[in-house]
């Protein structure tokens, strides 16, 4: 018959690999034996020894307990678990309960949620650090590991969870590639002051890179990184990064940074600015006037606000540039905020404009004639009705302040409200809905001319007014046969104006161009009445509503889903056309296609035709196919906008892109992909690389050129520069990974 016995001892986690051993705490625990027996203050345990309490279960052959110096012994096939993933084996435990002390022979522990083990030759711990000796750590099979981590020694503080590791070599199969005489990092995810993995790499034309990121957490609402860094041939830039909570609501980020180039270097790139600088602000919040409204309230404040002197200010964040942030010359700054009910919704916008293309030394105005959104408001009413069935209206109300140091500026006021009334017809396969709707903008200028007869006039205020009919068919039906599933919604709208009253002029005169070239003597007076002509006139930041709302058409639209018998959609499809009535002629047909096959095999256009100038506006053809070995993606996407009638007034861009990838065998994969700009006739990118991907472990070789658009100081953005580019990455799980990439640059077209 077993025998039992309960005391207290410091229970302690022998896995979790060193980490976990930090959070010993006091339990109760039984003992189970086949025989104990108890002589003077010693116990001893043996035959199936079996150790248990909340969190821990252990088994051994032997087992004793000194409860006069407070040690318990296990020896032979001590294997120990904690919780559901931890796991420990070794042929002898000694636990000295007094001292909080353990010590272990040879041992062998597992953790099953991270998927590392380790081997000791020894282990030991105290109340300040537990220590290993002659180990190896892996996430890989135990008996061939594909890599693996040996060091003479280790230790983790107990307190701060921090990691030492002495000569530390890292091995890929039984080959060692790197050898450290120390290496430390924390276990936890606790923020700690201190630095950050650098980044250092070689850019032709720039020299050597080098950024050493350094990290402060003094507290825990706050943190803030510091990333100086060098380039030898070029210059020398800080960066910084502050992070901060408030409030459980909120969050933010204050980045900012400058670049100081040599001037040598500045003439050598030609870059147009000696230094590069940049402010930025983010801040996200999500209950702010709730704090003192009642009632079922939704808020949220967002502001992304930037400020910088060019586009290099983004580029130099990292060394291969930051390509999302740096391909658009429009910088936007933008604040977000609205407080909505179920009925009522409020908010409040501002953009502001950066439009580094104007930013160049030889334009005169250079941002000044921007215009800025600081700020729109607006108020909705949501659909209500209005006392009787199906009857509903709502409504909108916007005042829009439109802003700039040079130029004309506006305050626009608007109020749309639309009221209709809906019916099923046919037994609620058809429904009808009749709608009118009132839209009235009132704009008060400034600094706004027109140029007739040969003088000019100033013009204060423009009020505009629509008013329209709707009547609406539209139905949603869907059939069920033997071996597909077909959804399909119809609808068809007729819009009849009834009356509108003002209009909104297309283009407005650049006064300010015209009265600095007036102070100079140098007005052209040729070009002054010539409203096509960009150097005294500019498009309208405003405009009236578009032919859809102002003229009588008719617009049809339908969308389809086809379903197999297993409910998998093998077909979309949808069309939308409309026809104005007062213009006689078609608008632009949007049509949508796709195919989804069971093989993995996708294929979809969409495209919108204008009937206007007899051309395709938009094209975008796709083709993947997907399945266990091979993967292949092939696209196209073309853009082609007319301006006017004019036949060289348009806008125009067509790119194909291919990718594939082949699976080969021993878990590695070959890829590459092709961005080819078939309007100007080159390689905009293209990349080949190769993978290996197993479950512990992967890594990437890439080789990739691109062509990116060179920030200069000639006017314009005409330059290009050429990079070609070597990456590798290795990520070793769950340590996490480490990058290369050496990338040479050239100008674009140097080398033809």
């Amino acid at each position: 018959m077993k025998k039992s016995k309960k005391f207290k001892i410091l229970a302690l986690s022998f896995s979790a690999l060193l980490a976990s051993s930090a959070s010993a705490k006091v339990q109760d625990v039984e003992l189970i034996a086949d025989n104990v027996e108890k002589n003077g203050f010693l116990t001893e345990a043996s035959g199936n020894v079996t150790v248990y309490s909340q969190d821990y279960f252990i088994t051994a052959d032997r087992a004793t307990y000194d409860e006069q110096n407070g040690i318990i012994e296990l020896f032979g096939n001590v294997n120990a678990m904690r919780g559901s993933s931890e796991t420990t084996r070794a042929q002898h435990v000694k636990i000295d309960l007094k001292n909080d002390k353990q010590e272990a022979d040879v041992n062998f522990m597992m953790d099953k949620d991270s998927e590392l083990w380790m081997q000791n030759d020894a282990s030991c711990s105290d109340s300040e650090y537990y220590r290993v000796e002659g180990s190896s750590v892996s996430s890989c099979n135990v008996t061939d590991p594909d890599w693996r981590i040996k060091f003479s020694s280790g230790m983790l503080n107990k307190e701060s969870k921090f990691l030492h590791l002495f000569n530390p070599r890292f091995y890929v199969g039984d080959v060692p590639v790197l050898y450290l005489p120390y290496f430390g990092f924390p276990t936890d995810r606790t923020r700690r002051t201190g630095l950050l993995p650098p980044e250092a790499g070689y850019i032709s034309k720039e020299g050597i890179y080098y950024k050493q990121p350094i990290y402060f957490a003094p507290y825990d609402s706050w943190d803030f990184q510091l990333d100086p860094q060098v380039r030898t041939r070029r210059g020398f830039g800080v960066y910084g990064t502050f992070r901060f909570t408030e409030s459980p609501y909120s969050y933010g980020e204050i980045r900012g940074g400058v670049f100081d180039n040599f001037s040598r270097a500045q003439k050598r790139l030609e870059y147009k600015n000696e230094r590069h600088h940049g402010f930025e602000v983010q801040y996200d919040r999500s209950k702010l006037a709730t704090y003192l409204l009642d009632g079922d309230l939704r808020e949220n404040l967002w502001i992304d606000f930037t400020q910088l002197n060019d586009l290099e200010y983004y580029d130099l964040k990292e060394k291969g540039g930051l390509g999302n942030d740096a391909d658009n010359s429009l910088v936007t700054s933008r604040l977000n905020y609205y407080l909505t009910s179920d009925e009522h919704y409020f908010g409040a916008y501002g953009r502001y404009y950066i439009d580094t293309s104007k930013l160049n030394a030889d334009n005169t105005f250079r941002n000044e004639d921007t215009v800025q959104e600081l700020p729109t408001l607006q108020y909705h009413k949501f659909s209500n009705d209005l006392g009787l069935p199906n009857l509903i209206y709502s409504l909108d109300a916007k005042a829009r302040n439109y802003t700039r140091w040079e130029g004309a500026t506006a305050r626009q006021y608007e109020f749309d409200v639309p009221i209709s009334i809906s019916t099923p017809l046919l037994a609620d396969y058809l429904n009808f809905a009749f709608t009118e709707r009132v839209y009235m903008t009132n704009i008060d200028w400034h600094d706004k001319f027109y140029y007739a007869n040969g003088d000019l006039g100033e013009d204060k205020s423009t009020f505009y007014a629509n008013q329209y009919t709707e009547l609406s068919l539209y139905t949603d039906v869907a059939r069920a046969y033997d071996s597909l599933y077909h959804t399909m919604s119809w609808r068809a709208d007729f819009r009849i104006p009834s009356w509108q009253q003002g209009d909104i002029e297309d283009r407005i005169l650049k006064y300010h161009q015209y009265k600095y070239d007036l102070a100079r003597g140098a007005v052209d007076r040729s070009r002054l009445g010539n409203l096509q002509d960009s150097l005294y006139w500019e498009d309208n930041f405003l405009s009236e509503l578009s032919d859809e709302y102002t003229h009588e058409n008719a617009a049809l639209s339908m969308t389809q889903f086809f379903y197999n018998e297993d409910g998998r959609k093998f077909l979309r499809h949808s069309v939308k056309q409309r026809y104005d009535f007062d213009d006689h002629e078609f608008d632009d047909l949007e049509h949508r296609i796709d195919a989804y096959f069971a093989n993995g095999l996708n294929i979809g256009n969409r495209f919108t035709y204008s009937h206007k100038y007899k051309s395709f506006d938009k094209v975008y053809t796709y083709a993947n196919y997907s399945n266990d070995d091979f993967s292949f993606g092939l696209s196209h996407a073309y853009e082609y906008e007319k301006l006017s009638m004019e036949p060289k007034r348009y806008t125009k861009d067509n790119y194909g892109i291919v990718n594939a990838s082949v699976n080969l065998p021993r878990n590695n994969k070959i890829f590459g992909r092709w961005d080819y700009d078939l309007e100007r006739s080159y390689s905009k990118m293209w990349r080949v690389g190769l993978s290996h991907t197993r479950k512990c472990w992967n890594y990437s070789f890439v080789y990739q050129e691109d062509i990116e658009p060179k920030n200069t100081s000639t006017t314009g953005y005409s330059k290009a520069s050429k990079e070609r580019g070597i990456y590798f990455l290795v990520n070793f799980y769950p340590f996490g990974g480490v990058g290369y990439d050496f990338s040479v640059d050239s100008e674009y077209g140097s080398e033809k």
